[in-house]
């Protein structure tokens, strides 16, 4: 997105609030898009690093919400700030419940796969590497024993694979919850 679309969306999501707010948000992000081309960077590379201006507008409105609200601590006033966030939350909601959900039965999953490739691998080596275990039926042939071992091995080796990207879904699911996190320090900051 360009400098122009950039702009013209953060202005029309900011319709409502006072001018002179207005005034001062976007004379702030054109200064970062001439900053930002000053140093090199593409005015999509600035747009991009910026977050979508639709959100940003929605993020404003809330924070203008209560600044305003404990300026002047009247009914109205706590209304809109209460509306602003319920709206900054919907949209949170939206977005962020289903995708826990599908990573928290994704997460699931590769657990009890982990654990039980893992489980059953040292199962089948075992069988293996003890003589006269009768696991499976395995008793006798060579090729059988050595073949049995190194499906363990393997089975070993992706329980241990997918217990990794069980690791990198935790660590999916806590930047989620840092970005959730985000609103919350909002809330904070005005109201410290």
């Amino acid at each position: 997105m360009n400098r122009n679309e950039f702009l013209s969306r953060l202005r029309r999501g900011l319709e409502g609030l006072a001018p002179d707010y207005i005034h001062d948000v976007m004379h702030d992000y054109e200064a970062h898009f001439t900053d930002g081309l000053a140093q090199g960077r593409t005015e999509h590379e600035i747009s991009h690093a910026l977050g979508d201006p639709g959100r940003l507008a929605r993020e404003l409105k809330a924070e203008a919400g209560f600044r305003r609200w404990e300026a002047d601590r009247t009914l109205g006033n706590m209304a809109g700030a209460v509306l602003a966030l319920l709206g900054l939350a919907a949209v949170d909601v939206m977005l962020l419940l289903p995708v826990l959900g599908m990573l928290l039965g994704v997460f699931a999953g590769f657990a009890a796969a982990s654990v039980g490739l893992v489980a059953f691998g040292f199962a089948l080596l075992l069988g293996a590497l003890i003589p006269g275990w009768a696991l499976f039926g395995m008793t006798g042939s060579a090729a059988l024993v050595l073949a049995a071992a190194l499906a363990g091995i393997g089975l070993i080796a992706t329980g241990t694979g997918l217990g990794a990207l069980f690791w990198l879904l935790a660590n999916i699911i806590k930047a989620l919850v840092e970005y959730a996190r985000l609103h919350f320090r909002l809330i904070n900051t005005v109201t410290a």
